[in-house]
């Protein structure tokens, strides 16, 4: 394993080099990150919120750059590995790399889609002002270093009042022939006054190479615009995944999110929410499978700093065989933030005995005119229902699939997209019936 002080070191190298590329567009904030990383420390456990996070599997290796490697990827993987039809847009990132040639792109008008080099280079406003606006002063050295090394990324805008007819779909393929290598995704979303959407993404995977997924995704919503958004996170096992993504909301708008984490030996979801506008209404769903050779973190930080709005955050989580995961939720109301309305739940199914858990729901309240709860639950199968099931002839493996379909259904249901949730039971029901017949 290399040093801590190595594994820094090279991320630093990593991103010094890119202040020394001349681009014109090179925005503040980038330049601002790459001198982030020269300060800031690598995730260890003194930090509360990296306390329970296993980090060899991040730090164990020296990630290289990505190439797009395009000349590995053929039409044919695209098409099996969509999650909506084949006349519905997608956006297609190759090791984080926008692929046009094998992106489905509108041309209705309907929805503005750019590479983020693109939309920089062409000193397009939105993109230089927003662009790290939301990531840039809470990042970690990771969450910087995507920035620093800002590559292609995508930029999709969706115009006041539009609504999309279908649901987006940005599929993101890692494909390499090189092991050890750190693919950087960036995604800038930004649905303008009154507009609506769905936008789906999937993390899959085309070979079995090792690798981190570094992604960092920032979403603006402006005053009463809505966006659903399921995302399904199913790759190899040897790659590690972090996911850190960046809400702003204005007043009425509406945001549905709902995360699964299916795949992957190493993962960790951030969600990191605040409100600009009053009347804003936050969902977000999560779902984690996790078995032996993995570990998934769920990271919640939502902000409420104005008056009436409401958040509701439920996640749940299956574990089995040596599986391991986190739970580190925190909701803060601050003193103006009278009115909010803020529920967070966890709920655990260990069907192990050398299943771990760590899971800590937290509220902060400074306001005296709320509605909060929080609570969390971590359990074993019960004995009632499965001896229910078994009694009507059901075998015990059939009949604790069943148990734990049901448990992970309410947050799988909620996806709102039949392809996505067929393929996420599917994933379920496969790996529960190999652990109970290990």
């Amino acid at each position: 394993m290399n040093s801590a002080p190595n594994v820094l070191q090279h991320y630093r190298r990593l991103a010094a080099d890119q202040s020394g590329v001349a681009h014109d567009w090179l925005s503040r904030r980038q330049l601002h990150a790459v001198m982030q990383v020269q300060e800031l420390p690598l995730p260890d456990r003194r930090s509360e919120s990296w306390r329970y996070t296993p980090l060899p599997p991040l730090l164990e290796q020296l990630f290289q750059p990505a190439e797009p490697e395009e000349e590995l990827l053929y039409a044919d993987d695209v098409a099996q590995l969509r999650l909506t039809d084949a006349g519905n847009p997608c956006i297609v990132l190759l090791n984080g790399f926008f692929m046009p040639g094998f992106s489905t792109l509108p041309d209705d008008g309907s929805v503005q889609i750019q590479p983020l080099r693109t939309a920089l280079a062409g000193g397009d406003k939105t993109v230089l002002a927003r662009v790290g606006e939301l990531s840039g002063e809470q990042a970690h050295l990771f969450a910087a270093l995507n920035m620093a090394m800002l590559g292609e990324g995508v930029y999709v805008r969706i115009p006041a009042g539009a609504v999309l007819a279908s649901p987006l779909e940005i599929l993101h393929i890692s494909v390499s022939f090189e092991s050890e290598r750190l693919a950087q995704p960036r995604l800038l979303l930004v649905l303008e006054e009154g507009a609506q959407a769905t936008v789906v993404e999937h993390y899959a995977h085309v070979g079995d190479t090792l690798r981190l997924n570094n992604v960092v995704t920032e979403i603006f919503l402006e005053a009463g615009a809505q966006l659903h958004h399921p995302r399904l996170q199913n790759e190899s096992l040897r790659t590690r995944h972090l996911n850190s993504l960046y809400l702003r909301q204005a007043a009425d708008s509406r945001y549905r999110g709902v995360t699964l984490a299916l795949g992957g030996a190493w993962s960790r979801s951030e969600f990191h929410v605040g409100f600009s506008g009053a009347g804003a209404d936050c969902g977000l769903d999560g779902f984690y499978l996790s078995g032996d050779r993995q570990s998934h973190g769920m990271h919640l930080d939502v902000i409420h700093n104005l008056p009436g709005c409401v958040s509701r955050s439920r996640f749940k989580g299956i574990l089995h065989g040596q599986g391991k995961a986190v739970f580190d939720g925190n909701i803060e109301v601050r003193p103006d933030a009278q009115k909010t309305d803020a529920r967070l739940s966890n709920d655990n199914l260990l069907l192990s005995r050398d299943a771990e858990i760590a899971t800590k729901p937290r509220l902060e309240i400074y306001a005296d005119d709320v509605q909060c709860s929080h609570g969390t639950t971590v359990g074993q199968i019960d004995e009632e229902m499965l001896f229910y099931l078994r009694s009507r002839g059901i075998p015990h493996a059939q009949a604790v699939n069943m148990i734990c379909s049901g448990f992970a259904d309410e947050i799988i249901g909620a996806c709102g997209l039949e392809t996505l949730e067929n393929q996420a039971r599917e994933l379920l029901s496969r790996q529960l019936v190999q652990a109970l017949s290990a």
